[in-house]
């Protein structure tokens, strides 16, 4: 089996979590016809989103000063993701705001990716204090 890049697993986890978004599904219903299924990055990302939501969102109200739902779905998802994987202390935090605002350059509104990168750099050097 061809292991898929942790770029490319994160962009299907952001169009899984975009479409659990809107159509309000659960991770089971995401995963049972899911071609990445046997995709243990994708299914770490997924799983971790939705599990550690409120607490993400959480996180994102307190690097911004808008209501999570005023946010874009898109971009909502994308910091979730990276927020949930700068928690994990062990990977390349640059990397993973490159990835961010890679996601949101390519999946989100024009400007979104300033958003993005705005809240990230805040979280990050909140967390430092």
């Amino acid at each position: 089996m061809k292991k898929t890049s942790p770029t490319r697993s994160r962009d299907r986890a952001l169009q899984s979590l975009y479409e659990a978004d809107l159509a309000e599904l659960s991770i089971d219903e995401i995963l049972e016809n899911n071609e990445q299924k046997s995709n243990e990055y994708y299914i770490s990302l997924v799983e971790g989103v939705l599990n550690k939501k409120d607490k993400l969102d959480s996180i994102i109200l307190e690097n911004t000063n808008r209501k999570i739902s005023d946010i874009d779905p898109i971009e909502r998802n994308i910091l979730r993701i990276a927020i949930l994987e700068l928690s994990d202390s062990s990977m390349d935090q640059t990397i993973l705001i490159s990835e961010g605002i890679r996601m949101a350059k390519k999946y989100g509104s024009i400007e979104g990716y300033k958003f993005v990168n705005a809240v990230l750099d805040k979280y990050l050097k909140l967390k430092a204090q």
